[in-house]
């Protein structure tokens, strides 16, 4: 007995300190709220619907298609450009005269260069969920070509058991140890067209195929769609300026009604049925009543202050959505320089993140590896040479697109600064601004060559203090 009371005393101790966390209590304010799960099972069930919901709002919302067409251009924009990092030159020179050369064969279906591949599965992967590509082969030059497919083509549908500890969990398959071996892909979306029957889901070694998502938690198989936090939001901000402007329509149709005292109708145009006068609610109509008749008008409530409510929502789509107000709305008639360098450099971090750890690791990293795999295969790259120094051919770094500066003049002043008192390096900053510094040296060093061939005298450099009314100061 003594057991079982102080059984039942701890239990009432652990719904005490239980309840002592307002978010964990169970008032009626949480009961809406699903009990916790995995989230990834949130994922399975519900993506492939926010994946379709989410694309019908990017093509028939504006909201939904600057989002779409913002984010890419600000992670991609004209594209991640390989660096090659080999100890000797004449071989960094080579790999990126090569890589250059493999640019615009790279698509398969022959639209767009790497970039543009680049682009298109990084849109995919904000607007569905995911990116996926699959390698195939030029049949004239045997050089690797990527083919951008719908997501949906990755069967999620198929979902299993192997023998050995594999499994198949949402069309990615897993070997015993949990590495992805294997992706289950369609030939072609359900209901194509030119699809015919839907044919079964064929099996793709995961080294021929590149599948990019943004991971949210341990565990996640498939992507999630950027915009599942915000659909609903947009939804309802949709349907409320649908009533606005329709309110507005309304309410520009001002109709004037006469009563005519003789009861004797007046000439009016219109479809006569019986007693009844059909007319089209237009500016300016004027209708005639019956003798008696009379005609209150609606006079609803005033809606308030819907501008601001709708700045506000738009404000927290696009804080949701991970870019600023004014790149969402395309207003920047409220910003200053120091508000909006604090949002562009917050963004620039967001947006850093996902290029390095996502973009980077995901594809680009996987697209040199091909290339240096088809280099070594054609000869263009000794078989010897490259095992013995595997790891300085596979070293490359990534340069995303340089970021437009808010004020080009403080903003290189404080690169120079830096520079100048040894706080980052010049390869650094020439780095940041998208550019190889070997490439942006020869570029100079040809400059200062070509001027001095043709006795070019360079500008005076403005002495100390004269940049003061260029500052501002």
């Amino acid at each position: 007995m003594a057991g079982a009371l102080s059984i039942l005393d701890r239990a009432k101790a652990a719904i005490q300190a239980f309840r002592g966390l307002d978010a964990a209590s169970s008032t009626r304010r949480w009961r809406e709220i699903p009990q916790p799960r995995a989230e990834a099972s949130y994922v399975a069930a519900g993506a492939g619907i926010v994946a379709s919901r989410a694309s019908h709002f990017v093509l028939n919302n504006a909201t939904g298609a600057r989002i779409a067409q913002v984010m890419p251009d600000q992670l991609v924009g004209t594209g991640i450009v390989p660096r090659p990092a080999h100890p000797a030159e004449n071989v960094r020179t080579g790999l990126a005269r090569s890589f250059a050369a493999w640019i615009d064969q790279a698509d398969a279906d022959g639209r767009c260069d790497f970039f543009g591949i680049q682009l298109g599965l990084v849109r995919d992967m904000v607007v569905l969920g995911e990116g996926l590509g699959v390698w195939t082969a030029d049949p004239a030059t045997g050089a690797p070509q990527l083919r951008r497919l719908h997501p949906e083509q990755l069967d999620r549908s198929k979902s299993i058991r192997l023998d050995s500890g594999r499994l198949i969990n949402q069309g990615v398959e897993f070997d015993a140890f949990g590495r992805v071996a294997a992706y289950w892909i369609r030939p072609s979306l359900a209901g194509d067209a030119l699809a015919g029957l839907a044919l079964p889901a064929e099996r793709w070694p995961a080294s021929d195929c590149i599948h990019m998502f943004k991971p949210l938690f341990a565990g996640q198989v498939r992507g999630l769609s950027w915009f599942a936090p915000v659909l609903m939001t947009a939804k309802t901000l949709e349907a409320l300026i649908d009533a606005m402007l329709q309110r507005a329509r309304v309410a520009a149709l001002h109709t004037g009604y006469i009563t005519n005292p003789d009861g004797e109708p007046l000439p009016y145009d219109g479809e006569q049925t019986g007693s009844d006068l059909g007319a089209v609610l237009e500016p300016g109509v004027m209708f005639t009543l019956d003798p008696g008749q009379d005609i209150k008008f609606s006079e609803p409530p005033d809606a308030g202050n819907v501008p601001a409510f709708v700045s506000s929502m738009l404000r927290m789509i696009a804080s949701a959505s991970g870019l600023a107000f004014e790149q969402v709305s395309g207003d920047y008639s409220q910003v200053n320089y120091s508000s909006a360098r604090a949002a562009l450099l917050e963004f620039r971090r967001f947006a850093a993140t996902v290029q390095h750890q996502v973009i980077v690791f995901q594809l680009c990293r996987p697209v040199w590896r091909r290339f240096l795999l088809w280099q070594v295969l054609s000869g263009r790259i000794s078989a010897a040479a490259f095992q013995a120094g595997k790891d300085d051919f596979l070293s490359v770094k990534w340069l995303p697109p340089k970021w437009d500066w808010v004020d080009p003049l403080k903003d290189a002043q404080a690169a120079i600064l830096e520079i100048d008192n040894r706080l980052t390096s010049r390869a650094q900053v020439v780095a940041e601004r998208g550019y190889d510094i070997e490439d942006l040296d020869r570029e100079i060093a040809a400059d200062q060559a070509r001027m001095e061939r043709l006795k070019i005298t360079p500008a005076p450099k403005p002495a100390p203090g004269d940049g003061g009314a260029a500052n501002g100061n």
